[in-house]
């Protein structure tokens, strides 16, 4: 009985490269599951700071406040206690009625609110009625009105038993708790009585003390006013602090005016 010679099966050839396409793949996997996670637990994180700080405002302002956190995972910042930088935006806000537009960037901002953030920046445009509002508050009962690089005020003074009109033009300077009106043009409305001597007047009492506007009873204490741009459309002021917390105590301590 002859025995048919079997033909032998070829040997299965190895796959090296198959153990690492399955390491790359899960590794794959997970970097994409951190990235989602790392984005979820982002935008939960925004919310929950601007819930936070929405709470611990002062109650003379109200504000719908934006937050977007920057910087790399969110996970690995909140892990290391800090985050590196927080952008918060509130363009319909209000303090006392007056309406404002705020824009603030935090940087190094603990997570534990009791610590101070290491340094915040922050822009507050306020429009025309705003800014008459605003004046109207700090105790000026003139007219004021924006204008390119320039503000100009109107209201009148008693002379002589007399009440006489007078405007002027300013050029707004601050200190770190106010904007100052320096006068740069007076006109008076001095009729019969002289304009001359009138308008002597009036520029001696207003270089003498010129109209300012504190704002520091508006914000929470530690505040610096850097500066102010004035166009006709608003008036845009540049704050800083270095001693900020964003904690309710922090929020709602405001400076004063002396």
């Amino acid at each position: 009985m002859t025995t048919a010679t079997e033909t032998p099966r070829p040997a299965k050839r190895r796959r090296p490269w198959l153990p690492v396409a399955i390491v790359v793949g899960v590794l794959v996997v997970l970097v994409g599951l951190f990235f989602l996670a790392d984005t979820i637990v982002r935008g939960i994180a925004e919310q929950r700071v601007a819930s936070e700080i929405e709470q611990s405002l002062p109650e003379n302002v109200d504000a719908d406040v934006a937050v977007s956190i920057g910087g790399a995972s969110v996970i690995a910042q909140y892990l290391s206690g800090t985050f590196d930088r927080v952008e918060l935006s509130a363009p319909d806000a209000s303090v006392d009625g007056v309406p404002l537009d705020i824009d603030i960037t935090a940087d190094a901002v603990p997570v534990d609110t009791s610590k101070t953030v290491g340094n915040v920046v922050a822009t507050i445009t306020i429009d025309q009625a705003g800014a008459q509002s605003l004046a109207t508050s700090a105790g000026l009962t003139g007219t004021l009105t924006l204008g390119e690089d320039e503000i100009e005020y109107a209201s009148e003074v008693s002379a002589l038993g007399i009440t006489v009109p007078y405007d002027f033009a300013v050029a707004p300077s601050t200190t770190p708790d106010s904007v100052v009106l320096t006068p740069t043009a007076v006109n008076v409305d001095g009729g019969f009585l002289g304009v001359i001597d009138l308008k002597a007047f009036v520029t001696g009492i207003l270089q003498g003390d010129p109209p300012s506007i504190c704002i520091a009873q508006y914000l929470p204490e530690g505040t610096r006013l850097d500066g102010v741009t004035v166009t006709s459309t608003g008036a845009t002021a540049e704050l800083s602090s270095t001693s900020l917390r964003l904690s309710a105590d922090s929020l709602q301590t405001l400076g004063s005016c002396g």
